[in-house]
């Protein structure tokens, strides 16, 4: 059954392409707000006409939404919707009558290697690899608990990873999974290795220890420290010294602002000093503070649990600030803790777990050993394993 429908699927798009390929001319323009597929599909076709085609569209495609802004090709006899870079629409006249023909793409996968060195942030790295931009936030979010991007990265680190590239027609439509990836960071090895078992999900260390901590590193993806964690700051507005108890993150106004760990909304609220502020209550007695955000995300009132890793708010400036951050504090009871030294610990795969786990990664992380046996033999140095 499943070598039929890629035949057919196949066997669509080469139809499909030799008859654009012999179509008129094509006119390119997008779809303006307030037009209807009505008012699109009427130039070509009758009234009575249109109303069938339109039930035949939502027919094959249930789903279909006609979205400003969207991409038309029309000519004379068709017109084209291209709804996706994997799905098009056709609507042609047929003799006197009419052909609605949904085309869905096939998607190639490819897993490929892409290695970098930093020389002054991730995003630089990645970028300049000729890889997108979206593939330094992948990255991020594995090494997010263990490497902060702010303070941690050094010039001369860097990274492998082994990543899924989706292609349709040739064209670079999105990465979909690392499998795995090493990053060195100021002379740490990090290995990430995906794993999934039903119960079980996300990176591992070759070990069986989950990458993923109780806590994040930080409160943004990217951004800069511009203050730190003291009992004797100079207040840099009232010019006073008097102790700073977190951690400031600089970014622009907007910024998302990321929950660093589950737990409920314990106070949300504005402050002559601190701004906005939103507070969060964690297991064991922990809480975090997030000051002089310029608003709230949606739906963050007292008493919301949120996951880690979501949005509670965005960067600003609110309250006594000289420009746009958020002031990260982190406390267990009444004792508050520096979040740049603060180390959560990590929790581990069960002993009976971790052969499992090694035997179902262990073709990644041979590719991954590969890459720095190569490595190695061009330093003409000894790589560490």
């Amino acid at each position: 059954m499943m070598k039929k429908f890629v035949f057919s699927v196949l066997t669509a798009v080469l139809i499909f392409t030799a008859q654009v390929s012999h179509a008129s001319p094509y006119i390119e323009r997008t779809v303006k707000f307030g037009e209807t597929l009505y008012s699109i599909l009427g130039g070509i076709f009758d009234s009575a006409q249109v109303v069938e085609i339109v039930k035949e569209i939502k027919s094959q495609l249930p789903d279909f939404t006609l979205k400003a802004g969207a991409t038309l090709l029309t000519d004379e006899n068709s017109v084209l919707f291209k709804l996706s870079m994997d799905k098009e629409l056709r609507v042609e006249k047929d003799g006197d009558g009419f052909r609605v023909e949904a085309v869905k793409y096939p998607v190639e996968t490819v897993t490929a290697y892409v290695s970098g060195t930093i020389e002054s942030s991730l995003y630089n790295a990645i970028t300049s690899t000729g890889e997108d931009f979206s593939l330094a936030m992948k990255m991020a979010e594995i090494y997010e608990w263990e490497i902060d991007f702010f303070k941690d990265i050094r010039h001369g680190d860097s990274f492998t990873l082994l990543v899924d590239k989706r292609f349709i027609k040739g064209e670079f439509a999105g990465y979909g999974r690392v499998h795995a990836a090493d990053f060195f960071n100021n002379g740490r090895h990090i290995r990430a290795l995906y794993y999934e078992n039903g119960k079980t999900r996300g990176y591992f260390t070759p070990e069986g220890n989950a990458l993923k901590k109780g806590f994040l590193k930080a409160p943004l993806k990217f951004g800069r420290v511009s203050s730190t964690f003291s009992y004797n700051r100079l207040h840099p507005v009232l010019n006073k010294v008097r102790p700073h108890l977190g951690v400031d993150y600089a970014a622009p106004v907007g910024t998302p602002i990321y929950a660093t760990a589950d737990g409920y909304v314990s106070k949300r609220g504005y402050g002559k000093y601190n701004g906005n502020y939103i507070g969060l209550r964690h297991t064991n007695d922990y809480h975090t503070l997030f000051l002089h955000l310029s608003r709230f995300a949606n739906g963050m009132n007292v008493g919301k649990y949120v996951r880690q890793g979501e949005v509670i708010g965005y960067v600003g400036s609110t309250g006594i600030s000289t420009g746009p951050h958020v002031d990260y504090r982190l406390r267990k009871g009444n004792t508050y803790i520096n979040p740049l030294t603060f180390k959560a610990p990590a929790p581990k795969l069960p002993k009976a777990e971790v052969a499992e786990f090694q035997d179902t990664t262990k073709y990644y992380a041979s590719r991954l050993d590969e890459v720095l046996v190569k490595a190695a033999y061009a330093s003409k140095t000894v790589p560490t394993m």
